[in-house]
């Protein structure tokens, strides 16, 4: 059984994805062009399809799951910095983090290095 940290991020990668979704339908209707907005939402798809498959217990997903956060920490930052509106980069920049450390912490690790059909113990001597 996969641990809560695991759920839970995967949960915040979902929310992810669907952003990016939202925003690309947003800058169709803005009039950008499809090679943006078709990017943004091929992106958004991506990362969303990571959050489903960490869902399912999918442990290749969380080196997708991870680099997505990293991309999401960047973007942050520029809307919180060189953008001077960190009432959207701040916000962005925490959830990454809070998804970033659930798939990072020790059991998501534990859970992701165990063989497929093995129990994953975590921290506290538990087993899931």
């Amino acid at each position: 059984m996969m641990p809560r940290s695991v759920r839970l991020a995967a949960l915040g990668v979902i929310a992810e994805g669907v952003v990016g979704v939202v925003v690309a339908v947003l800058l169709a209707l803005g009039g950008v062009t499809f090679s943006v907005w078709g990017f943004v939402a091929l992106l958004g798809l991506a990362v969303g399809a990571a959050g489903v498959a960490l869902v399912t217990g999918t442990r290749g997903a969380r080196g997708p799951s991870l680099v997505a956060q990293l991309f999401v920490l960047g973007c942050g930052f520029y809307a919180a910095v060189p953008s001077h509106r960190p009432d959207w980069g701040v916000p962005v920049m925490v959830l990454a983090a809070v998804v970033l450390y659930g798939l990072l912490c020790a059991p998501t690790r534990a859970w992701a290095d165990a063989e497929d059909g093995e129990d994953a113990e975590d921290g506290d001597g538990v087993r899931h």
